[in-house]
This record gives structure tokens, sequence and C-alpha cells, in this order.
């Protein structure tokens, strides 16, 4: 009994978790626009809710988001975990822009030091930032700079750790650096993939901060060396007192993942349903490493001198162990992050105009009409900013049709059109600029309103013609998108002529699987 009473004094409850995880693409004038911080925030977000801890009601996902948005969101997660009533977390992490020792929000700016004196002030027991931006070193300037692998953060006292801990991407003088091929910055990749379990050196199940530092200072490092921009250093500061090392992540609510056995040798990267990749595990004979993933379809690969191994492996809720013998031999050039890098759909409802060039086309047979419509879009399947998609509209118009020695007469157009495009996408930043061509159904019909005399007039025909198209992504998934085509049919009711025509429309883009 008194054993009993005796762990029950010294165990530590587990802490409440908060997590506030911030994405912006854009830094206003004299930046760049970033193409994945927005999509390293939710990764970074997906797997905090999935495997740190954190309650859904307590995690916040900020896209795009503006410097007030910051901090409103940081006050709210410091209030909630002062009513916590026991140990509590807070972390937070930002992607974006930071320059001049301000966190450039598109056309706002938020001062590292009053970030840092939201965490320091957060009512929170442990408070950790991890911030990948440009200069974010700067975060640590106040209190002193470490730029190495080793982060200590073990005590000896018997109470669970209090303080705070700031992990930067890179010094205070060094750019950060984004991938094109891993599609994410190179320190937020290795901090998800040691979050996913790779940085588990221990063995126990469980990725602490000090594991998951070491883990992405060492793959950041290496992977950046090479660069034309030269290696990118992360540097931490940190004030922590109390017992042990603080655990981030864990396997034990995630029900899935791969499963690199001991046997295994070599640099395997996997890859998720749109061809992305959400871990890279450099794999040393003699051990076995896991990840956890979420249910789904994936890609492994292993780059060899003069080939790759590629297989499949569906995760469902298990471990599922990676096997080289079942993983097809390719040759480099068939490597699936390049070209076809898998489907991203996208749905974007249009409204638009449609216009007759031939004035006599245009007041007799089909008038301007208003058309509403939409259009489904595969993005990426094809490989080489090669797009395809499907469309449908509906609309009509009014207008009057006037004959030599007869009252005008007034009559009714409306037309059902479905058509298929193919199109090359070019990406300047936020903005992507199509030409392609397309082919479409046009069903046509003409009523006169009150004249029994005069019987509908309905055609069917085929219109071949040319597209092109301005979009502007304004967030991780959406964009606007301005789109014009050039069409032309031939017309054989009251006559034979061959019409051409032109449609503009808006619409707003939302991609699934960006």
């Amino acid at each position: 009994m008194i054993a009993l009473l005796a762990i029950a004094l010294l165990a530590t409850p587990e802490p409440r978790r908060f997590a506030l995880s911030v994405g912006n693409s854009e830094g206003g004038s004299g930046t760049r626009p970033l193409r994945y911080a927005e999509r390293d925030a939710k990764r970074i977000h997906d797997i905090l809710v999935r495997m740190g801890g954190v309650r859904p009601d307590d995690a916040r996902l900020l896209l795009g988001a503006e410097a007030g948005d910051v901090r409103r969101a940081m006050a709210e997660l410091s209030d909630a975990a002062s009513r916590a009533g026991g140990p509590t977390l807070l972390l937070v992490y930002y992607s974006g822009h930071a320059k001049d020792g301000e966190l450039r929000l598109g056309s706002t700016r938020m001062p590292v030091s009053e970030i840092r004196a939201s965490l320091t002030d957060a009512r929170a027991d442990v408070r950790i930032g991890f911030f990948d931006s440009c200069q974010s070193g700067a975060i640590t300037r106040t209190k002193g700079l470490r730029q190495a692998p080793a982060l200590d953060v073990q005590k000896l006292a018997q109470r669970g750790p209090k303080g705070l801990v700031l992990i930067a991407s890179s010094a205070a003088d060094e750019d950060s650096q984004e991938s094109d091929e891993i599609n994410a910055s190179f320190f937020t990749h290795y901090l998800a993939t040691g979050l996913l379990g790779d940085a588990d050196a221990s063995g126990d199940g469980k990725v602490t901060l000090a594991e998951a530092y070491a883990y992405a200072y060492g793959r950041t490092l290496g992977a950046t060396a090479s660069t034309r921009a030269g290696a990118q250093h992360p540097v931490y500061q940190f004030d922590l007192g109390g017992a042990g090392d603080v655990v981030l992540t864990e396997f034990a609510p995630a029900s899935g993942g791969l499963l690199f056995g001991p046997p295994l040798e070599g640099l395997f990267v996997v890859l998720d349903g749109t061809r992305r990749a959400v871990a890279e595990i450099a794999k040393a004979a003699g051990i076995a490493r896991r990840i956890a993933l979420g249910a789904g379809k994936y890609l492994v690969k292993k780059r060899l001198d003069d080939a790759l191994l590629v297989g499949e492996v569906s995760v469902e809720g298990s471990m599922v162990a990676v096997d080289e013998a079942r993983m097809q031999r390719r040759p480099l050039s068939a490597d699936p992050q390049k070209g076809a890098r898998g489907a991203v759909w996208s749905l974007t409802p249009t409204i638009g105009v449609q216009r007759f060039f031939d004035e006599g086309a245009r007041s007799g047979l089909f008038p301007p009409a208003l058309l509403v419509g939409a259009e489904v879009a595969d993005r990426n399947d094809l490989g080489h900013g090669l797009a395809w998609g499907l469309d449908v509209a509906l609309g009509g118009g009014t207008s009057t049709l006037a004959l030599a020695g007869q009252q005008p007469i007034r009559f009714d157009f409306g037309e059902l059109a479905g058509g298929g495009s193919l199109w090359r996408d070019f990406e300047a930043g936020p903005f992507s600029f199509g030409i392609g061509g397309r082919v479409a159904f046009l069903y046509m019909r003409r009523t006169f309103p009150g004249r029994g005399d005069l019987p509908p007039q309905q055609f069917f025909t085929l219109t071949p013609g040319i597209v092109g198209m301005v979009s502007w992504r304004f967030a991780e998934s959406w964009s606007a998108t301005l789109r014009g085509r050039l069409n032309y049919l031939f017309y054989n009711v009251d006559k034979n002529e061959s019409l051409g025509y032109a449609d503009v429309a808006l619409g707003i883009e939302h991609a699934f699987g960006r």
C-alpha cells in the first residue's frame, strides 16, 4: 500500500496538449511566394492531432493567415491552457517568410520578438516553438544561440518539465530552403519524417523533443550541404526545467504504418496518393524502423545506382512490412516523383458569357448568353505540366428576330454544352497560365413565345476550339480562375454556314489532394 502511494505521488500525469500550426506562402513586397509553406503547416498539424496527443478541439490550423489571426489564436490557446487544470503543453509551428526580424504574413508583419514574448508568456507549462523560415534563427538571439545537433533536456528534478524551447530551421544569417523533389521545405520534411517515427532512436515507440531535433538537424544539414544555397543549420534555444524529456509523438494512438525490418538498408522514400513524399527513411542494416501512416495506398521507392525499386503498399489498421522482393525494378527515368506525379483533382464552378462574332448570328440566331457551369480536372496525372478536364454548362438568352416586311419576332435561346479539354500549365509563383485545345458537343434550341405558327428549332453539333486560362492560388487548395475559349461550329438549320464564337468565364477552383 505504501509503495502504491509512493508511485502515485511520483507519477507525472500526461499534459494536455495544444497546438497552433501557421502556414503562409505570401510575404508581401520584396519576397517571392513560397510553394510549400501551407502544405508543410497542414502536414505538421495532421501529425500532432493523429500522433501527438493533441485533441482536434485543441488544435488550430491557420493557412494564409495574417498577423492578427496568429495573435488571436495564441491568446485563445493560452487562455485554454490556463483553464486546463493540470500540466499543459503548447506547441507552435510556423512556416513562411521572415525578414529583418519580422514574420511576414502576407501584407502584415509580426516582430520575432513579439511571437517569442507570446510563447514566453503563454500560460502553459511547456512552450515549444518550431520556426521554418529564412533567418528564423533570429528568434533565439535574445538568450543565446546553439548551433549543434545535441539537445540535452534531461533534468534530475522529480516533477514534470516546464519552460520554453525554441527551434529554428536555419541560423540567423541563413536561408531556409524548399525542395521541388520532396514538395516541402527540407527542415519540415525531415521534422515530419522524424515525428512519424524515424527519429525514435531508443526504439520505445515514442519520439521525444531531443530525438526529433537531432534527427531534423542531421538530415537537414546532410541534404542541403550540396545545394546552391549551401548547408542549412537548424538552431535551438531552451530554458527547460523539470524531469525528463518531452514526448512529441508516439505510435500508441496510431494504428497503421510501415515497418522497415533489420535486413533492409538504404534510402527509402514513401509517397502518398498524389505522389508527394510523406517520409524519407535513411535505413541502416541491423535495426528496425517504423513510421506511422494514415489508412491509404502508398508507394515506397528505393534508389539504386542504376535503377529504382518501387512497390505499392496498402495501409489499413496495422503495420505493413516493406519487402524489397516484392518491389519492381524500374529505370531511373520512371521515378514516380517525376513526370506523372499522381492525380490532383479539382472542381471549378463557373459563371460567364458567350458571344458569337458574326452580327447576323447574334441578332437572328444566337444572342449573347449567360452561362453557368462546372469543370472537373486532373492537374497532375499526365505529368510535364499537362492537365485534362471535363466541363458542362447551361445557359441562354433572349433576342428579337427582324425580318424584312414583318414585325420583329421575339425568341428565347438556350443551350447545353459539354466538352473535354487538354492543356498545359505554366506556373509562376501563385499564378499559373494554361493553353490547350477543347472539343465540345453543343445542343441549342430556339423557341418563339406567343407564335404558335413557328415551331421550336433545335440542333446538335460538334465544336472544336482552343482554351486559355489564368489562375491565382490564394490559399493552399483554392484558386481564382479566368478562362477564355474560342470555338467554331457548323450551323445547318436555316442555312449552311460556319460560325465562330467566344466565351469567357470566372470560377473558383478547389483542388483535392494538393
